[in-house]
């Protein structure tokens, strides 16, 4: 199990590196890197659900039914943002990154702060296999998901938390991700 955890926490890092990347490249030059970006997140994104399984497997000091009432809606929350994500991408829902968050937009928000909470949560909690860096690590990435989130629903992409919460979406995340990966081929 922990070597499928350890390559999904390498995607997560890899696909995290690919997005910052396609995101600059957006602001410089425009397409196709804005859509070169959605879709590395969403591989990103979808790379923490093997991983959240991984951390209910290995343990922490969560009593049994909070921790699956915290990976089901953890995993639930990945998913439905990356279904939400794919929609735009194809065109299917539009959102207006302006305003406050409605619609499919604030949908996706309300997931980034589920996966936020699921994230810190689960780094504070987990075991002594967790390095106690790389916990501190997790947590502010996780915190980073739910600030972006509040920030979209409070005001989109210009509001102050949605650039804060970003430094964790796109910095501390992929961060957090190949240093996990890395503890966890140690203990392969």
């Amino acid at each position: 199990m922990s070597e499928i955890v350890g390559r999904s926490a390498y995607v997560i890092a890899i696909a995290g590196v690919v997005a910052l990347v396609a995101i600059v490249l957006f602001f410089a030059v425009g397409q196709p890197f804005g859509t070169i970006n959605d879709l590395s997140a969403v591989v990103e994104t979808l790379a923490l659900a093997p991983v959240m399984f991984g951390f209910y497997e290995l343990g922490g000091r969560t009593p049994i039914t909070a921790a699956r009432v915290s990976l089901v809606s953890g995993v639930a929350a990945v998913l439905v943002w990356s279904i939400v994500q794919v929609a735009m991408v194809l065109g299917l829902v539009t959102f207006d990154y302006v305003r406050p968050a409605i619609g499919g937009f604030a949908i996706e928000a309300v997931a980034l702060i589920v996966i936020g909470a699921w994230l810190s949560g689960a780094n504070l909690l987990a075991g002594p296999w967790l390095p106690g860096r790389l916990r501190w690590l997790g947590a502010m990435a996780g915190f980073g998901f739910a600030l972006l989130g509040l920030g979209l629903l409070l005001g989109g992409l210009k509001h102050t938390l949605t650039y804060l919460g970003g430094v964790g979406y796109q910095l501390l995340f992929p961060l957090w991700g190949l240093l996990l990966g890395r503890v966890l081929d140690r203990r392969s």
